[in-house]
């Protein structure tokens, strides 16, 4: 497993995990939330490997992280105005909304505000798959040692960005069926998001 020190040289930082994710790999990268595994959006081989590492159940899906909104609708989350809405008050930032996909599916979309995140979502110019970077079941890593302490293998690259400020996963809200729904409380109250959903001309939560 390669390691790169994100304090040390930030741009080779990002320009490193991108060539990964460019190839096919899988990288163990740091959050505002917390350290998460990821893989280019449409590498199948680098999903099953997620799934490996972590022994994550593959009924189980994983999360879209991408740069902004009009990256993740071109890599196919359906448009909707209560995602708009919703992305227009809370993104960047730590919540994750589960948003119809046009291909009739279901996606969980994250638009992280890490800034080498950030960074890496614009060099790679489309989305990654990701997931919280622990075994599943355990508590999730806040800082590089553990990311890769528990998993069953290594993942191709390991970005060291020190200890994140709150290991506190993001706030799992669900608009699908028509409705909102907290799938897993976070930073992000449902009271926020209700209230930002209806100050919308026309909108409910």
């Amino acid at each position: 497993m390669e390691t790169v020190r994100l304090m040390d040289d930030p741009a080779a930082a990002v320009a490193r995990a991108a060539a990964v994710l460019r190839a096919g790999g899988v990288v163990a990268l740091p959050t505002e939330t917390v350290y998460g595994l990821a893989t280019a959006w449409g590498n199948a081989a680098g999903r099953r490997r997620i799934y490996e590492l972590k022994h994550r159940a593959e009924d189980k899906p994983l999360q879209m992280l991408a740069a902004d909104l009009a990256v993740a609708m071109a890599a196919g989350v359906a448009a909707d105005p209560r995602l708009a809405r919703l992305a227009e008050r809370f993104f960047p930032g730590p919540l994750t909304l589960v948003c119809r996909a046009v291909d009739g599916g279901s996606v969980g979309l994250r638009i992280p505000r890490h800034p080498f995140m950030r960074a890496l979502l614009r060099e790679l110019g489309g989305g990654v798959a990701a997931t919280s970077a622990n075994r599943s079941g355990e508590p999730p890593a806040g800082d590089a040692a553990a990311a890769v302490a528990g998993l069953a293998g290594e993942p191709d690259l390991l970005v060291d960005g020190g200890p994140v400020q709150d290991a506190q996963p993001s706030t799992v809200a669900s608009l699908l069926e028509g409705g909102l729904r907290i799938l897993r409380p976070g930073p992000v109250t449902e009271a926020e998001l209700a209230a930002a959903l209806a100050e919308a001309p026309g909108g409910e939560a």
